[in-house]
């Protein structure tokens, strides 16, 4: 399969609508315009099928990073730059991955301020249509929370997008936790697809590296054993095979390894490294850079023959270019207001009326 680099070509600006047209004309032309900024960053549309964007390491965070010279990344910027694709080619497909460590987290047990955080990016990615996101080692403590038996139930009424959150490798180490989903099978579909298609999609993470890490009531398994335990189950029910693997690049090689993956989606909290599609052990391989501050923007295109013959990569920054929709800008002040709420409910208590740390074999209570 040959993959490159995909080459950001400027786009034209959108005008307006001639003299004598419809009024809903207008207002349909002012809806799809662009910057030519923005145009430039979204590239061309070439006639690619599907865009896979990808990103990781947010840690719990819908804003954008804070950077003073540079603000990047957050939910915002992030749905503006998927809107401005669906816009730019209405006909193709779009898949939204998370590669790992979705999840904001303390040493020893979830704080409350970092509880509210997490159930935002629950809310945000189901509200925005993620497919799946990877869960790291990092993002063990909520988790326990969330699989709990007791409470697993209703925090999957609650917060939907528990059932996306996929693992190959972590599996609970106690009878009262469930075990998350293995892979996720998602049929898209779209008029420049040859065919539906099913994407099977799973993840790994890498052991927590610290000595003496504890393991949070889970176990986490050699993420290539993992693979060759479902790869073979998981490849029958899908046409392409989607590995989110949170981990160093030693853990890529051997993850590439396992018959049966056609793309791996990378992340580490390093920063992409190689800005392109590699192909490790002949497989297909791209890297999330570090929270997000650039999106993943993996094409598909198909031939004639209604095979896939090509995949280019673009990583545009997620930054003030991209103009965003009032509905997700809501979403993100809303969660900050309720964030900076519990973290003054944090440090108002007194230490005579603080619970401490929940027990980690027990559900937290709900207010």
């Amino acid at each position: 399969m040959a993959v490159a680099c995909l080459l950001l070509v400027g786009l034209a600006s959108l005008t307006g609508c001639q003299d004598g047209s419809a009024a809903g004309d207008a207002d349909k032309a002012a809806a799809t315009a662009m910057s030519p900024e923005f145009a430039q960053l979204l590239g061309r549309d070439d006639g690619f099928a599907l865009a896979l964007l990808f990103g990781g390491d947010v840690q719990g965070n819908l804003k954008d990073c804070g950077c003073p010279k540079h603000p990047q990344g957050g939910l915002a910027w992030r749905m503006g730059y998927t809107d401005g694709l669906k816009k730019l080619a209405p006909d193709a497909a779009i898949l939204q991955l998370d590669a790992g460590r979705l999840f904001a987290t303390s040493i020893g047990y979830v704080q409350p301020y970092d509880r509210v955080r997490n159930e935002w990016m629950l809310r945000a990615y189901h509200e925005a249509g993620f497919t799946a996101a990877n869960i790291s080692y990092f993002d063990l403590q909520m988790l326990a929370e969330l699989l709990h038996k007791s409470e697993v139930e209703r925090k999957r009424q609650q917060f939907p997008f528990v059932g996306r959150l996929v693992s190959a490798n972590v599996r609970p180490a106690k009878p009262d936790l469930t075990t998350p989903p293995p892979y996720i099978i998602e049929t898209v579909t779209g008029k420049r697809l040859p065919k539906p298609l099913r994407f099977g999609i799973t993840g790994v993470t890498m052991a927590n590296p610290n000595p003496g890490a504890e393991t949070l009531n889970f176990t986490i398994e050699d993420p290539a054993e993992a693979l060759k335990r479902i790869l073979p189950e998981l490849r029958a029910k899908a046409d392409f095979v989607v590995v989110m693997s949170y981990g160093p690049e030693a853990q890529t090689d051997k993850v590439t390894k396992v018959p049966g993956i056609d793309l791996v989606v990378v992340a580490n909290n390093l920063g992409a490294m190689i800005l392109q599609v590699q192909k490790v052990n002949d497989v297909s391989v791209v890297q999330a850079f570090s929270q997000t501050k650039l999106l993943g923007d993996l094409r598909f295109y198909y031939g004639a023959d209604g095979q896939l013959n090509q995949m280019r990569l673009a990583m545009p920054s997620l930054d003030k270019v991209i103009p965003t929709d009032r509905r997700w800008e809501q979403m993100v002040m809303e969660a900050q207001k309720a964030i900076d709420d519990a973290m003054k409910a944090a440090v108002d208590t007194p230490p005579a009326e603080s619970a401490g740390p929940p027990s980690r074999s027990a559900p937290p209570s709900t207010p």
